[in-house]
């Protein structure tokens, strides 16, 4: 009788043992691996013959959505109201004509990119560049243009509609020009 009970009793500890090691199984599994490396991408861009659009952060709550017309070239971010559902969106304007000194009669043929940017300088309570600088390129001049948003916080946190001009921050060309010397 005593062996059937130390019998009985090396049974119930192994069995308690492999439930123990089974559930510290499961919870090493379940845990995230420390070697994979996660990044988070939130960017959408598509086009068409006529229109190309992108979206970027304009600040910590929302994204910017930058469409452009080939047409017309009149670029523009529009930023859904984050404090009220109903409320009335910003819009940021602009026309990459001038800018990108393209021949109104010519055809040009646009790429439309956005970055991130976190500006540094300059930083007021009222106005500060947003998250984001959008870049257009005429890929047959070669010509590009980098616009700021000139967003408010202040404003977007109370819930109000910002309405202004995308603001040229850089310009320059992407082909490698020969420059001759006089």
């Amino acid at each position: 009788m005593r062996k059937s009970r130390l019998s009985g009793l090396w049974i119930g500890f192994a069995m308690g043992g492999l439930c123990g090691v089974a559930a510290i199984a499961g919870v090493l599994l379940s845990q995230p691996s420390s070697t994979v490396l996660e990044i988070p991408v939130q960017a959408s861009a598509t086009r068409t013959e006529t229109m190309a659009a992108a979206t970027g952060e304009v600040d910590t709550n929302a994204e910017g959505l930058f469409t452009l017309d080939f047409l017309t070239g009149d670029l523009q971010c529009y930023v859904v109201n984050t404090r009220n559902q109903n409320g009335p969106p910003s819009l940021f304007r602009s026309n990459v004509m001038g800018d990108l000194q393209i021949d109104p009669t010519s055809k040009p043929q646009f790429m439309l990119l956005v970055g991130r940017a976190m500006f540094q300088g300059g930083r007021t309570v009222n106005a500060r560049p947003a998250n984001s600088v959008v870049y257009v390129i005429d890929s047959v001049s070669g010509n590009f243009v980098a616009y700021g948003i000139p967003w408010q916080e202040n404003v977007a946190s109370r819930g109000g509609a910002q309405t202004g001009a995308l603001i040229p921050i850089s310009k320059g060309s992407a082909r490698n020009v020969m420059i001759r010397e006089p």
